[in-house]
């Protein structure tokens, strides 16, 4: 019987472990140590996550000039506008061609689609 109950109790704990924590954006490892990461709920993460992947958008003349997973969203970040999406170019490290190139853009969500989208992670 303790054998079943200590089975019982591993196991489910080794489930609830494995389901809390989401993997975050590798990008976010530069600003977050991993004990920050460890401690951090899975709703956090998921939010870190947003901001990284999906918190602006590579308008269609763009997207096969940009890859999404160069950009540092944080040196973006003080961009934001309240209430409007911003436009910001990306510098030549950024693009795929490898030259500095004034049409290479993408927008960023206002700070309210980010704080409603940031109400919405679950």
């Amino acid at each position: 019987m303790k054998k079943l109950f200590l089975s019982t109790v591993l196991l489910l704990s080794f489930f609830i472990s494995k389901a809390q924590k989401t993997e975050i954006d590798k990008r976010a490892l530069n600003y977050y140590t991993q004990e920050q990461i460890s401690e951090m709920p899975d709703v956090k993460i998921k939010q870190v996550n947003f901001l990284y992947q999906q918190s602006f958008i590579i308008p269609e003349e763009n997207i096969k000039k940009i890859n999404p997973q160069d950009i540092n969203i944080i040196d973006f970040n003080q961009s934001r506008l309240p209430n409007e999406r911003a436009k910001v170019y990306l510098s030549d490290k950024n693009s795929k061609e490898g030259s500095e190139n004034p049409e290479l853009y993408f927008y960023l969500l206002s700070i309210e689609e980010l704080q409603q989208a940031y109400k919405n992670i679950k």
